[in-house]
């Protein structure tokens, strides 16, 4: 097999995701369906690529996306021609868990939406950084018990990313929230975002003082929730929370699908 710089970019792009379905690869790369399948089931059966179906109850076996993962000659591709260092390669070490697969996966629509409605408005993906980044180098903050004992707890977002638009730059820390978390551990990670912004340790390791800390949820329900919830342990205006059915390349920037802790009304998240 020859391999395309398309291929390479497809193999870099999985790399950076750590897991990629069909449809997030088909909307970064191919105008066809029929194209892209043919091009991964290369990839796949030449071993650049590893690839898994996860079952989906509703829909059965027949239903399962396939998902993509780096192989071991996509590892030689990555090192050799495309010049990564061995640590920036993410060859998984085992089978994935439901759960995290879940997660992680529910992340990369949200990230590939983000690349996409960049390309569509002229705007510049200037830094993606998930939180393997920020667990591999993470920044502390002191919070209290119900003691009032401290306590040290790290700063480890979803996701950070700075996008460059017309207006300026803008940079946003993201939260995944499926529903099945209990609230007791969702309000302290706002406790810590409250702290970190408010002791100066955000703006002295991004060089920047806005951020706005993005939270997408289930459904609506969940989302006045978790807004209640935010609301009562001091969060303020930098909260903007939306909802997976409402994210697309089309909406995610441009379209008024994000309601603003102490707003009534919802807005675009780039004017």
């Amino acid at each position: 097999m020859v391999l395309t710089d398309r291929d390479k970019d497809i193999i870099r792009a999985v790399n950076d995701h750590r897991a990629l379905k069909q449809e997030h690869i088909q909307a970064l790369f191919f105008n066809s369906r029929s194209t892209a399948q043919f091009r991964l089931q290369r990839l796949y059966q030449n071993e650049f690529l590893d690839r898994q179906f996860l079952s989906v109850v509703s829909g059965g076996p027949a239903a399962s996306p396939a998902i993509y993962t780096l192989e071991k000659r996509g590892v030689k591709v990555l090192v050799e021609e495309l010049g990564l260092d061995r640590r920036e390669v993410r060859l998984p070490k085992g089978a994935f868990s439901w759960q995290f697969i879940e997660h992680l996966l529910k992340i990369n629509d949200f990230r590939v939406a983000v690349a996409l409605a960049a390309r569509i408005n002229g705007f510049t993906l200037e830094d993606w950084r998930d939180e393997t980044v920020f667990r591999a180098n993470p920044d502390y903050v002191t919070l209290h018990d119900k003691r009032d004992k401290p306590v040290k707890k790290p700063v480890l977002p979803d996701g950070y990313f700075c996008l460059a638009a017309p207006r300026g730059k803008a940079r946003f820390f993201l939260e995944i929230d499926r529903g099945t978390e209990e609230l007791s551990k969702f309000t302290p990670q706002i406790k810590v975002y409250n702290q970190y912004t408010a002791s100066g340790q955000y703006a002295e390791r991004f060089a920047a003082k806005s951020l706005r800390v993005l939270i997408i949820s289930s459904s609506p329900r969940r989302q006045a929730t978790l807004m209640e919830a935010t609301k009562a342990v001091g969060g303020d205006r930098k909260y903007w929370f939306t909802t997976f059915g409402q994210i697309s390349a089309e909406t995610v920037f441009t379209a008024p699908i994000w309601q603003q802790l102490e707003s009534d009304s919802s807005a675009p998240l780039i004017q």
